[in-house]
């Protein structure tokens, strides 16, 4: 029989200590793809998908879009474009629209 010491550990100790290195190695290794994941989602915040300059936001009819001063592309976070469209129209455009969509439309020349 053998005489267990600091010098000879047992085989569920070497276990014991092999799942538990293991564990902390997979919690670190998904703790810096967590910050990996969020550094790349900073890199892209706020930035013109076209051109890659930083995009600015403008007040448009009461909604803020994001526009790009460089390729100046515009926008729309998800339902601004149905808030504006529904903002920007009142009764009197209601009939203007109405009457042009009864004319028939000429192709250009």
């Amino acid at each position: 029989m053998t005489n267990h010491t600091a010098e000879h550990p047992t085989r569920n100790e070497d276990e014991y200590f092999a799942r538990e290195n293991a564990k902390l190695v997979r919690e670190m290794r998904e703790r810096l793809d967590a910050e990996r994941q969020e550094r790349e989602r900073q890199s892209h915040f706020m930035k013109c998908p076209r051109c890659g300059k930083d995009l600015r936001e403008e007040k448009h009819e009461h909604i803020t879009i994001d526009v790009c001063p460089d390729c100046h592309g515009a926008w729309f976070d998800a339902g601004e474009l149905a808030l504006l469209h529904r903002a920007s129209r009142t009764p009197f455009i209601n009939v203007v629209t109405d009457l042009l969509q009864l004319l028939p439309h000429q192709a250009p020349k």
